[in-house]
This record gives C-alpha cells, sequence and structure tokens, in this order.
C-alpha cells in the first residue's frame, strides 16, 4: 500500500502513527509546509518527505488530504491536473461532502470520504467512510483496511456523516472533559489525581468496552449498578437534575450546527 499525506497536522499523525504499527512495510509519504513536521514523523515513523505535490501524487496511490478545511479547496484545485486513475483521494475534513471534492477536483475523481478520531493513534479509532461512484469494490476495501489499521472502520451513508462527526470524530473531547471533572471530584475528596485518572480511565474504557460488546442495552448495564435506595443511583438523580443528559444531546445539536456552518450548508 502506498499512501500520501498532504498535510501532516494531528489526525494525520494518529493515523500514520497507527498505519505504521500495524502494517510497518507500508508505504508513507508526506507533504507539508512545515518541513520540520516532515523530518520528525520521518525519524519516528519512517514517512518519506516529498518536496511538492506533483513529487507525492507521483509516489501514492492514496491520497489523504490532511490540511485545514479552509484550505481544501484551494489544495484540491493544486491536485486536480496531477491526478491519474490510479488515485483515491481521501478526506478528513469534517462537513466536505464528496460532491464539493469532485467540484474542485474533477467529476470523475475517486474520492472516499472519512472521519476518523484521535484515539487512531493508539490503535482504538472509530471511523465512518462513504466512497464515489468511481471508487471500485476493491478500493473500497483497500480504504477500509487503511482505516481498521488503527481501529474500526464503517462504510455509512453520506447524509450521516455530520451526525457520526458530532457523536464520533469529536467525542474524545467529550470523554476527556468528563474525565476531567470525575478526577476534580477525586481530588477534592482526597484522592491523587495522578491516581484519579488511572481509575477513572480505566473505569471508562472497561464500561465502553462493555456496552459495545455485551450487546445489552446501556439503561440495563446503568440499572445492575443502581441498587435500590444505593448510593449510585443518589448520583445519577443528581445528574439528571444537573441535565448532563440533555447537555450532552445539547452538545451534539451545537457541534451539527457548527459543522453545517462550516460547510456553508
Amino acid at each position: 500500500m502506498k499512501i500520501g499525506f498532504i498535510g501532516t497536522g494531528n489526525m494525520a499523525g494518529a493515523m500514520i502513527a497507527g498505519i505504521k504499527h500495524t502494517h510497518p512495510d507500508w508505504e508513507i509519504h508526506g507533504y507539508n509546509r512545515s518541513h520540520d513536521k516532515l523530518i520528525n514523523l520521518q525519524n519516528k515513523w519512517g514517512v518519506v518527505p516529498s518536496d511538492s505535490l506533483a513529487e507525492l501524487a507521483a509516489l501514492a496511490d492514496y491520497l489523504v488530504v490532511g490540511v485545514k478545511p479552509q484550505g481544501y479547496d484551494a489544495m484540491l484545485a493544486q491536485l486536480r491536473p496531477l491526478l491519474q486513475p490510479r488515485h483515491v483521494i481521501v478526506t478528513v475534513a469534517v462537513g466536505y461532502s464528496i460532491e464539493r471534492v469532485q467540484r474542485h477536483a474533477g467529476e470523475d475523481a475517486k474520492v472516499v470520504r472519512s472521519m476518523p478520531n484521535t484515539p487512531a493513534q493508539i490503535g482504538q479509532g472509530m471511523s465512518a467512510l462513504c466512497a464515489s461512484s468511481h471508487v471500485s469494490v476493491d478500493e473500497r476495501a483497500a480504504a477500509q483496511s487503511i482505516f481498521e489499521s488503527f481501529g474500526r472502520a464503517v462504510f455509512i451513508d453520506e447524509a450521516q456523516f455530520d451526525v457520526f462527526s458530532a457523536v464520533a470524530g469529536s467525542l474524545p473531547a467529550y470523554v476527556c472533559l468528563i474525565i476531567e471533572a470525575l478526577a476534580d471530584a477525586a481530588v477534592q475528596h482526597g484522592m491523587p489525581r495522578a491516581q484519579a485518572y488511572g481509575v477513572i480511565s480505566q473505569a471508562v474504557m472497561g464500561s465502553a468496552q462493555l456496552v459495545r460488546d455485551s450487546n445489552r442495552h446501556p439503561a440495563e448495564l446503568k440499572d445492575q449498578v443502581c441498587s435500590p435506595g444505593g448510593t449510585t443511583i443518589a448520583a445519577i438523580a443528581a445528574l439528571e437534575a444537573g441535565g448532563l443528559r440533555s447537555t450532552l444531546i445539547e452538545g451534539v445539536s451545537a457541534c451539527m450546527a457548527r459543522t453545517k456552518v462550516l460547510a456553508g450548508k
């Protein structure tokens, strides 16, 4: 597999780390305005720096566009004359549709739209994918294998991308905020902070895996912990009174609303 990263920011770095952990033999090429970032990735993961976009396109088959969303239009316009039939463009920009990519890169451009998240860097990413009609079955499978090298990846309808971004792409930020708040509470009641982070993060990870792997409704698993008149149900009542559930729902809605603004919808 020959993969070229155009832009090597945080998400690209997470993807590269995950890919190299799973497939150290895959060729990873990179092009970035900041040469220092490329050198760091070269030293750490063996990424091959390219001096130009043309050089990168000549070496790679899958082109991951990891520039800022506001730079996508211009970057795709530069990429358009360099595209060959073998190339598959992989996007990671929030709110950037396949139709918009093809508007700038060409109607026949092969496009895989993706939305990974930062746990990719430890092999625990959750990614969504969809593809243009020009992408073959084999190319879809190859694209999925890229994202499955650092976690799980599923093909979904493009219409569901905004909500996926809000509930999975942004989720690490929500969970880290919750862990930080719970650690503050633990410190308030005498637990050392470093210990609190370790205890809480393990409990979060185990609880999430229980939901994923047990195939049981989250409410049922919650009820297992809530004894009648017990301590956990008292905590749940306080969280409900504070609007935790509705606040999370509102947060997802705010994320989706902002996505539509950035996408010009």
